[in-house]
C-alpha cells in the first residue's frame, strides 16, 4: 500500500471447511469431551492469533448441517493450515473431514 492508496493490503488466509462423515466411527471418547476439547482447541487458535472465525454451517432457515468453517489466519503455508485443521478434534477423532483452501481477503469501501 502506498501514501497514496488508503486501502490496506489484502490479507493471506486459509478457509477450513469440515464436513460430517457419512459413516460415523465408533468414538474412542466421550462425545461432551471431544466437544470441550473442541472448544479449548479454538480457544487455543483465537489466543495465539491463529484463529480469524469460525462457527457451524447452517442454511438459510437457520439449521446447522454437519460442519463448520475456519479461517485462519497467521500461518505461513497450506501445509500448515492443514495441520491445524487435521488437529480439530472432531476431525482427529473422525467425525469429520476437513478441506483447506488458500484465500486472499481483499479489501472495499471504507
Amino acid at each position: 500500500m502506498s501514501d497514496s492508496d488508503p486501502r490496506p493490503e489484502p490479507q493471506h488466509l486459509f478457509v477450513c471447511v469440515s464436513r460430517a462423515v457419512e459413516s460415523l466411527p465408533k468414538f474412542e471418547i466421550a462425545p461432551d469431551e471431544i466437544r470441550e476439547q473442541h472448544v479449548a482447541y479454538l480457544q487455543d487458535l483465537f489466543d495465539t492469533g491463529v484463529l480469524f472465525g469460525s462457527g457451524p454451517q447452517h442454511d438459510a432457515a437457520g439449521n446447522q448441517y454437519g460442519g463448520s468453517v475456519m479461517i485462519l489466519q497467521n500461518v505461513d503455508t497450506i501445509e500448515k493450515a492443514r495441520s491445524v485443521a487435521a488437529l480439530e478434534p472432531f476431525t482427529r477423532e473422525g467425525q469429520r473431514t476437513a478441506e483447506v483452501f488458500a484465500w486472499r481477503r481483499v479489501w472495499f469501501g471504507g
